[in-house]
């Protein structure tokens, strides 16, 4: 069988039209979602800043201190455990923090491509490609969900990813629970025969990255077949000098959660000043990517609200293309506007000090702006007749 497949299908006018009608639904929920969403995102804390009034201790001596008791601390040292952990699977105890199993197996994909071609008359005829390749992946998807499963079987995946840490580890003599704590990135494990256990006939130990695991025989690495299986590793070792932040408790550290449950129980690899940076660095690239993410949400939700008119255009496929360009640039403009007052608007309201300055600000320029008209309604009084009578009157309203 073939393992490339091509469907053809037309859906004429009046249907379209019912679909575009539908999207219009969908596309007011993104719209109204955007604001929620770009709101949310500007409220957020930004975590560096809540490390940074974490009050250094030091590592090497326990703290007497009892007013820090229960108190966001950071402290740098070494980072140590008198434990072993391996995987519960084929990787021995050793010593490490943490450990992380990734499996992939040798299976069947399914990709899929959509040509659309809009006729005269607005009928839209649609042609899918669907082709299959095999390939190592992490979650294959069962045959079932394919299009065309015939001869494009899967089996089922037996062995799990995993992350298995110690119970304790130390910087200094400040002990906290690793597998609670946020850790610093893994690294590659370079696998050795001594390191690992395999059942004979089971699998091999193909290289220093991947045990290999055959689905049938006649398979390898190198020349898998489907089904086949390759685990590899990849570990935190101790012995580096790390930061941890966290709540004070004895000579543990704990999570700790500030009153808008805000939680910081992390360990960072380097110094604290290294450590409030990735915090940072992390915080405004989800900030932006957050602000990214409500601009597209606006701009396809604002975009859809035109569904049926641009689809009726269709009927000349030539308007129904330039509508759809039209509309798109348009709403592109009005989504960048909408999404910059959106974000401003929200900095401001999620920051009190700046709502009191804009308030303060504005009714300075209220004040600014009736000091002017009472100005010029004294000019126009003091020229007489029927506008010195009007002036007189808006000049009581006024209060003057």
């Amino acid at each position: 069988m073939p393992d490339k497949f091509t469907e053809t299908k037309t859906v004429g006018l009046g249907n379209r039209m019912v679909d575009s009608v539908k999207n219009v639904f969908v596309g007011l929920l993104m719209f109204v979602a955007s604001f929620g969403l770009l709101y949310w995102n500007e409220g957020r804390a930004d975590l560096s800043l809540i490390a940074k009034q974490a009050v250094e201790i030091s590592s090497e001596t326990a703290n007497t201190n009892a007013e820090l008791e229960g108190k966001l601390i950071s402290t740098t040292g070494d980072v140590k455990t008198e434990e072993t952990v391996g995987d519960e699977l084929f990787l021995y105890p050793g010593d490490y923090l943490a450990v992380e199993r990734n499996v992939e197996m040798y299976a069947w994909i399914e990709d899929t491509e959509e040509k659309e071609n809009t006729n005269l008359g607005g009928s839209q005829t649609t042609e899918t490609t669907y082709t299959y390749r095999k390939d190592w992946v992490a979650d294959p998807k069962p045959s079932s969900s394919f299009k065309y499963p015939e001869e494009h079987g899967n089996p089922e995946l037996y062995y799990e990813n995993g992350t298995y840490t110690v119970s304790e580890a130390a910087v200094g003599v400040y002990s906290f629970d690793a597998s609670k704590i946020t850790l610093p990135e893994f690294s590659d494990l370079s696998l050795k025969e001594d390191m690992i256990f395999i059942e004979v006939g089971t699998g091999v130990l193909a290289n220093s990255q991947y045990i290999f695991l055959p689905y049938t025989s006649g398979g390898s690495l190198t020349a898998p077949k489907v089904g086949d299986v390759r685990v590899s590793y990849k570990v935190l070792e101790p012995g580096f000098s790390g930061t941890v932040f966290g709540k004070l408790d004895g000579s543990e550290i704990l999570p700790s959660v500030d009153k808008d449950n805000n939680e910081l129980f992390r360990l960072f690899a380097g110094t604290r000043d290294e450590a409030v940076a990735t915090l940072h660095e992390e915080f405004v690239m989800m900030l932006w990517l957050f602000r990214v993410l409500g601009f597209l949400l606006m701009w396809m939700g604002l975009t859809a609200l035109f569904g049926p008119f641009t689809t009726l255009l269709d009927i000349l496929p030539i308007l129904g293309s330039l509508g759809r360009g039209v509309v798109g640039a348009v709403m592109f403009v009005v989504a960048f506007v909408l999404s910059i007052i959106t974000i401003l608007v929200s900095m401001i309201l999620h920051n009190i000090v700046a709502l009191i300055v804009l308030l303060a600000l504005s009714l300075v320029g209220i004040g600014f702006a009736v000091n002017i008209l009472r100005k010029k309604l004294k000019e126009k009084q003091a020229g007489g007749g029927l506008s010195g009578g009007i002036g007189g009157m808006v000049n009581k309203v006024l209060g003057k």
